[in-house]
Formats: structure tokens, C-alpha cells, sequence
């Protein structure tokens, strides 16, 4: 079957093509909804360089992801969180890179922020930088008890992997170079 993105950002409605699948593409932001302590929010930040998009702080970026990624946080420099659009917190993460390479994270949201708390050299897998986080396992547990959370019984930086099915553009015109967008 055919596929067809059809570009959301222009407000149109989807046609129905016989025998195409139709894919929504373009950029989604999803203005954080709170769901644990403040606090919480701000050592993601502080701690681990994960700035939530709040309302009103929607970042400005310049790529076209196919199909459509919504973006909820980004880390400082050019790379971005995304979720796959169902739900924030049950659908699956990822994370685009400065490179425009998408990345799965995690499974849901908590499993995410799991993740990041304990594991915090995860974004090695990715970048191939060491970062260098001295924090003791009395302070990682203190961390984790903000959100609820305890250490995870399996490693979960080892579902990290690079996600082919999502292409990312730098912009709509070079997606339209690669693939078909109405």
C-alpha cells in the first residue's frame, strides 16, 4: 500500500484515498500537564537537563518529522522528547537528536522518567559522550521519591534503540525531496 503524508500543520482535513495510506505529518507540541510535585519538574531540569514545554514556552525548531511526533520537552541544546500522539503518558518516548536521528526511550512516560532518575548515563547510548553524574544511592532514591518511583529490576537505558520508522526533516520542503506530502 502507498503511503501519502498529509501535512497537519495546514489545518486541512485528511482525504480519504482508496488504496493509499494516509500518515499525519508536522510539528505537535504538547504543553506539559502536571502530574507529580513541582519540585519534581525542576530537578528533571536541573539534574538531568530535561526542560519541559510549558505553556506558553513552546520552543521554536526547524524540523518536519514523518510521521508526526508531539514534542513535550528538549535539552538545552537541539535535541527534543517526543511522544507518539496517543497519550502522553502511555505512549511510547523517544528523543530526536541534534543529527535528526530518532531515538526510542522508553515504553510510557514513567518508565521514562524511571529511566533518567536511575540511569543517569543513559543519553551515552545516543551521543557517545560520557557524562559524569556523582550521585549517591541515597540521593538517586530521594530523587526517584519525588515522582514515586524506585529503581527498576532490569536495565531500562537497554531498550534504547534507533527507531528507522520515523524519518526527520530539517523542514517540510526536504521532506517533500524524499517522500510525498500533500
Amino acid at each position: 500500500m502507498e503511503k501519502v503524508y498529509i501535512d497537519m500543520e495546514t489545518g486541512k482535513k485528511p482525504p480519504v484515498m482508496e488504496g493509499k495510506e494516509i500518515i499525519p505529518t508536522g510539528k505537535q507540541f504538547d504543553p506539559f500537564v502536571m502530574t507529580c510535585e513541582e519540585n519534581g519538574f525542576t530537578s528533571l531540569q536541573r539534574k538531568r537537563s530535561i526542560y519541559l514545554i510549558f505553556e506558553g514556552m513552546v520552543p521554536k525548531v526547524d524540523f518536519y518529522p514523518v510521521p508526526s511526533l508531539t514534542l513535550f520537552a528538549h535539552d538545552g541544546r537541539s535535541g527534543y522528547y517526543a511522544h507518539g500522539g496517543k497519550g502522553m503518558m502511555e505512549s511510547p518516548v523517544y528523543f530526536v537528536s541534534e543529527k535528526l536521528e530518532c531515538w526510542y526511550l522508553a515504553e510510557n512516560f514513567r518508565s521514562f522518567v524511571q529511566m533518567v532518575v536511575f540511569e543517569p548515563n543513559w543519553k551515552e547510548i545516543i551521543t557517545g559522550e560520557k557524562t559524569e553524574i556523582n550521585e549517591t544511592k541515597e540521593e538517586l532514591t530521594a530523587f526517584g521519591m519525588l515522582f514515586g518511583l524506585s529503581v527498576s529490576e532490569e536495565k531500562l537505558s537497554k531498550k534504547i534503540h534507533r527507531e528507522p520508522a520515523f524519518q526527520i526533516f530539517k523542514n517540510i520542503e526536504k521532506a517533500r525531496e524524499k517522500v510525498f506530502v500533500l
